[in-house]
């Protein structure tokens, strides 16, 4: 039996205390939220409690038993690019953030795929697997689906682990101007 689940709105409070503690130093996130470690931790509810709500309304949200890992799956295009507002982000963010976006979306392959984004794991609970259980549990629902897969590596660890989940690279790496490198992948049923 696996421990990893869909969830629904009661739980996106949990989801978010996931995202918030995994992405709270990742490059991406200091880029989006330059400053010091308080903005961030100001602004990432906000933002995640925005992404996990459209994954729960657009796709779906999985998480592991125990809370210690969470991934939002969004269909093709579901990254609301261009009305995508969050509130208390101020006009800079909502500029990194909306470029960010931009890229990611025109880096999609245009066949019709899910998109796991935000795949994050505990600080104390990295390097035990759970990323991968997390994926696999995505993966063999949409497999089952005949679906093609997709995401974005931010650093070579997570290329290494999505590739030896089947993922191969979907064109060159990307960074927005004066951003951190994300290589971006996909994935075909397996």
């Amino acid at each position: 039996m696996s421990d990893v689940r869909s969830v629904g709105p009661s739980e996106v409070d949990a989801v978010v205390g996931v995202l918030v503690a995994a992405f709270q130093d990742d490059p991406m996130s200091r880029w989006i939220f330059p400053g010091d470690d308080r903005r961030r931790t100001r602004a990432h509810p906000a933002f995640f409690r925005a992404l996990a709500e459209l994954g729960i309304a657009t796709g779906s949200v999985d998480v592991t038993a125990d809370h210690a890992a969470a991934v939002i799956w969004t269909p093709a295009g579901g990254d609301a690019e261009g009305d995508f507002l969050i509130p208390g982000l101020d006009d800079d963010e909502l500029h990194r953030l909306g470029a960010l976006l931009g890229l990611m979306a025109a880096r999609e392959p245009r066949e019709p795929h899910w998109h796991a984004q935000f795949i994050g794991v505990l600080p104390g609970r990295q390097r035990e697997g759970l990323g991968e259980r997390l994926l696999r549990h995505g993966l063999d629902r949409y497999d089952a689906e005949g679906a093609w897969t997709y995401l974005e590596a931010s650093s070579p660890d997570s290329a290494r682990l999505y590739r030896r989940l089947g993922f191969t690279d979907h064109g060159p790496a990307f960074a927005p101007p004066g951003g951190p490198p994300m290589q971006p992948m996909r994935r075909l049923p397996g």
